[in-house]
Order: C-alpha cells, then sequence, then structure tokens
C-alpha cells in the first residue's frame, strides 16, 4: 500500500460537487472561487463523493468495488492515477 492509500482525504473547500437529476445523469465539479466547471462522469463523480474526510484512500477503493463490476487491479491502477492528479490539482486535500 502506498502513502497515499494510508492517507484521509476530503473535497477542497474551493470545489462542490453536483449531480443533475436522474434523467440527465450531469455531474460536475465546481471551483467556487473562480467560476470554473469540470464535467465528470459518474465513476468520477462516485469517487470525489467518498473522499469525505472519513475514509482513507482503501477505504474508498473498497466502497467502488460494491459499486462497479470491474477488475481489482484495474480499479486500483485507474484510482491511483486519479488520486495522483486530484492531489496534484488540488481537488483533494488531506485531512490534518
Amino acid at each position: 500500500m502506498s502513502d497515499l492509500n494510508a492517507k484521509i482525504y476530503c473535497l477542497s473547500e474551493d470545489y462542490s460537487l453536483f449531480k443533475g437529476d436522474f434523467k440527465e445523469k450531469r455531474f460536475q465539479l465546481f471551483n467556487v472561487k473562480e467560476g470554473t466547471i469540470f464535467k465528470l462522469n459518474e465513476v468520477a463523480y462516485d469517487m470525489l463523493s467518498f473522499f469525505d474526510g472519513e475514509k482513507n484512500a482503501v477505504e474508498v477503493v473498497n466502497e467502488l468495488k460494491k459499486i462497479y463490476n470491474i477488475d481489482a487491479a484495474t480499479l486500483q491502477e485507474d484510482f491511483d492515477k486519479m488520486l495522483k492528479s486530484w492531489i496534484k490539482k488540488n481537488f483533494l486535500i488531506e485531512r490534518s
């Protein structure tokens, strides 16, 4: 397990998640300070929503395994890439 996976993250105060109604299937991440909108797919939305400041990354992956029928190795590889990217972009911050 990498150091990243053992840490607890939450969505930065600068960002807010939005889920459109059922018919639209719209998922977005808003930068509330800059007004920037990032379009997300449902999986990315779910991943970000699980970072609640209580679960570590391993627990988030376990939650995703319950929802999505995907090979565990593929899920972990994709998750690790997204986690690193989101931390670098300051979407997610480490909870102190």
